[in-house]
């Protein structure tokens, strides 16, 4: 009976050590901010960076061309502001490599970035740039807005990467609205087959329920990066 007595002690102890070795873990990439154990405390990092505080995540996305399969998209939002911050999984755990911000102090009917990033095959590869992934996101404030549409430039004889041919000078896509936290917010990514397949002076049109213009502008880019493809287990290249 001694005998089992002892040996449920040492478990006890075990398992407390155990747990007091993972608080101080947590405690410590909290406060240091190294290996970060989830894609959500890098979010925290960078929106830390950018100044931003007592966001919440409206919508995560994951994209599995980008930076070995590990690129997780969060867009997140304050009162004051929407951010579109990526995260991707290191040696290090997991790491921020981009936010795009948004600032919605400004009364307006809609707020909306672009964020562009080209897909980079390697130095390496037969065809080295093998398309571009763009993200259209934004909140949408005046409750007459029922549409999200964008405009996105193209040349003539602009062909998609389903085939189909766009001779009217633009691509029209319609971004789906969904709400979340008692606002409403949108996120739209269009894989283009090329960098250079597409222009600026991307335009965003809200309309109404009868399908007139409630606001039309040209959407600001808010980030431009290169994403390459990397051997699995290696970590992905810087932004720019």
């Amino acid at each position: 009976m001694r005998r089992k007595k002892k040996l449920s002690t040492r478990r006890r102890r075990g398992v407390r050590c155990a747990a007091a070795a993972l608080v101080l873990l947590i405690l410590a990439q909290n406060f240091l901010h190294t290996a970060l154990l989830l894609p959500i405390q890098a979010v925290r990092l960078a929106e830390e960076q950018n100044g931003v505080q007592d966001t919440r995540a409206v919508r995560r996305q994951w994209e599995p061309e980008l930076l070995n399969g590990t690129a997780l998209f969060y867009l997140t939002a304050s009162d004051n502001a929407v951010l579109l911050t990526d995260t991707y999984l290191t040696a290090r755990g997991w790491q921020p490599r981009y936010s795009g911000l948004l600032d919605c102090t400004e009364d307006k009917p809609l707020h909306a970035g672009e964020r562009i990033v080209t897909l980079d095959a390697g130095e390496d590869a037969e065809n080295r740039y093998y398309g571009t992934h763009l993200f259209f996101y934004g909140r949408v404030d005046d409750p007459a807005i029922e549409t999200v549409e964008i405009r996105l430039q193209a040349p003539p004889d602009y062909e998609t990467a389903e085939g189909e041919t766009v001779d009217q000078g633009y691509l029209l896509l319609t971004a789906p609205i969904f709400q979340k936290n008692g606002r409403r917010y949108f996120l739209l990514d269009y894989r283009a087959p090329s960098p250079d397949s597409v222009k600026r002076a991307d335009r965003i049109v809200g309309r109404n329920a009868a399908g007139n213009g409630v606001t039309s502008f040209q959407i600001p880019v808010t980030g431009v990066n290169i994403a390459r493809r990397t051997p699995r287990g290696a970590e992905a290249g810087g932004s720019t």
